[in-house]
């Protein structure tokens, strides 16, 4: 008898010891390139965009910039890890209702230069903000691969960003939103660990990519933003960052090529979103767009407000960053409205996406990324189309 007491003892240790070096390992949320995270659910709800959101931004520096950078081959962008989609081990909380700081707002975007866009905006409506309607899990959505023209707006405006992070190669997903800037996710330009070292660098955006074919070529940076909150604390209320591109070697901007999405903010959550992303990990393969058509299942108000927004979709990682596109219509022109970007998600439900709230904080970083005026280093990050 003593005996087995002392093996069971020794194995409580032992699970004891094992488990408390799994927590320590993903305690931070994407430090070290942990993809499985543990949520604090006794974050106080923060209420102010200056508590979540003063715009912070990479440094850039060109002596850095002309020596550090090898050429994105085609070897190269094959061996880019898909980026960890952050996975919590706690089960997500119950909905609860959503705050909202002032008015919807809805910031039309624009068709590529060659485009005609639609004689009469169409401008979406919103739901009564009385109650939220939502889902239980799972929630339904509709998932396929784009089968339309990539190279058709608004498809156009969203592809592989390609970058650096920590000394490796990943990708995540991104969009084009004007002023020849990109939305993605924040744990895509910012480890989140607080330091100046967890910067991304080495940005190759490839818009309308398919089959590893880049049909209107690619444009390079080394230049992002996103809120303080992400950059130095890892909050998801705020996971959404920004990269400020150089022009392509035609001294195009990429909004002229493809066109740029609109923005939309201070919504009724009780929306239906068309989520875009490149996911790679099975049964992907970061090759083709997947779309999630779905609509609203439910509030995150585990981190406090804004609540992060959930819906059905089964994307896996690399998808990090593709935009949620609200009133999604085709070649329309101005009617396609940023309104989320994919996030997180939890161990469990593999079927549910979370994205920030669009609110007052998404608002800074955007106009952080609508008047910027980039540092012109007159460095282009190189490229080489093919070959290795």
């Amino acid at each position: 008898m003593k005996i087995t007491l002392s093996r069971f003892s020794l194995l409580i240790t032992v699970i004891m010891i094992l488990t408390l070096t799994i927590i320590f390992a993903v305690g931070s949320p994407i430090a070290g390139l942990a993809h499985t995270v543990e949520r604090d659910d006794t974050l106080t709800p923060l209420s102010t965009q200056n508590d979540l959101c003063t715009v912070v931004s990479s440094p850039v520096n060109p002596a850095q910039l002309s020596s550090n950078h090898s050429p994105w081959t085609d070897s190269r962008m094959r061996a880019a890890e898909p980026y960890p989609l952050p996975i919590f081990i706690y089960n997500p909380t119950a909905t609860a209702p959503q705050q909202f700081s002032g008015d919807p707002v809805f910031i039309p975007g624009e068709p590529p230069d060659d485009f005609s866009p639609a004689s009469q905006q169409q401008i979406p409506g919103t739901l009564s903000a009385e109650a939220l309607l939502g889902y239980t899990y799972p929630a339904p959505y509709t998932r396929y691969e784009n089968f339309d023209d990539y190279t058709r707006f608004p498809y156009s405006t969203t592809g592989v960003l390609f970058f650096s992070q920590n000394g490796r190669d990943f990708r995540c997903s991104a969009a084009s939103i004007g002023n020849n800037a990109l939305w993605t996710a924040g744990h895509c330009v910012h480890d989140g660990s607080g330091s100046t070292d967890g910067w991304s660098s080495d940005f190759l955006f490839a818009p309308a990519y398919k089959d590893g074919s880049m049909p209107f070529g690619s444009w390079t940076s080394n230049q992002s933003a996103t809120c303080s909150g992400w950059k130095e604390d890892g909050n998801f209320q705020v996971d959404f960052g920004g990269v400020l591109l150089e022009e392509n070697t035609s001294g195009k901007e990429v909004d002229e090529v493809v066109g740029s999405l609109g923005f939309a903010y201070n919504l009724n959550p009780n929306q239906h979103w068309f989520s875009l992303g490149y996911p790679s990990q099975s049964p992907f393969d970061g090759k083709t767009m997947q779309i999630c058509a779905a609509s609203f299942a439910r509030n995150d108000a585990g981190f406090g407000f804004p609540f992060p927004i959930a819906i059905g979709c089964d994307q896996t990682r690399g998808s990090s960053g593709g935009p949620w596109i609200i009133n999604f219509s085709g070649s329309q022109g101005n009617t396609n409205y940023i309104n989320g970007n994919n996030s997180y998600r939890y161990i469990g439900f593999g079927e549910e996406m979370y994205s920030p709230y669009f609110g007052e904080q998404a608002k800074e970083l955007l106009n952080f990324l609508s008047n910027e005026t980039r540092l012109r280093t007159n460095i282009h990050i190189p490229i080489v189309v093919t070959g290795d």
